[in-house]
């Protein structure tokens, strides 16, 4: 029996039920971590986009046998329960954290594929990945980045006052010129930057419906104009701390990181709407034109 307009719903709340306890456990990261501030904005962009890709998918709703919903209750929330325990005893570990969000990725799918295909639900693909970049990054991972980050941006902005004749030399993770010093903190690493254009890659991915070749190009090209745009601004707050001082740099510090902001992401707003336009397969209309 084809299910109720209410009913349809269903499969679809449990698959945002799911992933609720993974953004709980993450909201700790949200609210104390250095990167992750912007995870407040993934659980409302991902319920909207969730309800906007489902009401758009064709084709009937096939509910699961309440037999097998209980028998899946039955073993989830047991599972996701440990989880969270062990995350209210250390909110700060990740694993927990990762494991819900893997829990939340694997039981959705299952979901979707049970009531509307596989096809269906390989779909929601760039919504699940949305989903989990809010949760905090391996620290292997993202002390990794940080790291290489840092080692770039050191690196290329010294080459930069060197060629344009100015001997900065290179102290660990310091820009030193003469007596005077500059740190390049993991703040200024660009990782929240990165991070950031990492999940609005996911999310202009499926708001505009690219294709993965296109979504791939979208998150090289944000995460290239990142680094640039954080390598210029720390050039710039070197050159006002060597030429104009201590207050000058503490001035500048924190609008020009809102301009470096404010500038990628209008970038990334830009080229994802320049892939969206490109016209698909115009090699093969083209062919067939003939």
């Amino acid at each position: 029996m084809k299910p109720n307009i209410q009913a349809s719903w269903l499969p679809l709340a449990g698959a945002v039920a799911l992933w609720m306890p993974a953004m709980i456990a993450a909201s700790h990261a949200w609210r104390n971590g250095v990167y992750y501030d912007y995870g407040w904005f993934v659980p409302p962009a991902a319920l909207w986009l969730m309800v906007r890709r489902w009401r758009d998918l064709a084709g009937p709703v096939s509910l699961p046998q309440p037999w097998a919903v209980w028998a899946w209750a039955g073993v989830l929330l047991p599972w996701i329960l440990v989880l969270r325990v062990l995350g209210y005893a250390d909110p700060s570990w990740r694993l927990p954290i990762g494991l819900l969000g893997l829990t939340a990725a694997l039981g959705s799918h299952g979901l979707i594929a049970v009531s509307r295909g596989k096809r269906s639900a390989v779909g929601f693909a760039w919504i699940t990945l949305l989903w989990l970049s809010a949760l905090p990054w391996p620290t292997i991972l993202e002390a990794g980045i940080v790291r290489y980050l840092t080692q770039g941006v050191v690196t290329t902005v010294a080459e930069v006052f060197q060629i344009l004749g100015t001997p900065v030399e290179i102290v660990g993770d310091r820009l030193r010129l003469h007596d005077l010093t500059v740190e390049v903190t993991d703040g200024c690493s660009g990782i929240r930057s990165f991070q950031s254009f990492v999940m609005a890659t996911w999310f202009f991915a499926e708001l505009q419906q690219l294709r993965w070749e296109r979504t791939l190009t979208l998150l090289g090209c944000a995460c290239g104009m990142a680094f640039v745009v954080n390598m210029v601004r720390t050039y710039a707050l070197a050159r006002i701390r060597f030429d104009f001082g201590e207050q000058a740099f503490a001035r500048a510090h924190d609008w020009l990181g809102l301009l470096a902001f404010v500038l990628s992401g209008l970038f990334f707003y830009l080229l994802s709407g320049r892939l969206s336009a490109l016209p698909r397969g115009t090699v093969v209309r083209t062919v067939q034109g003939k």
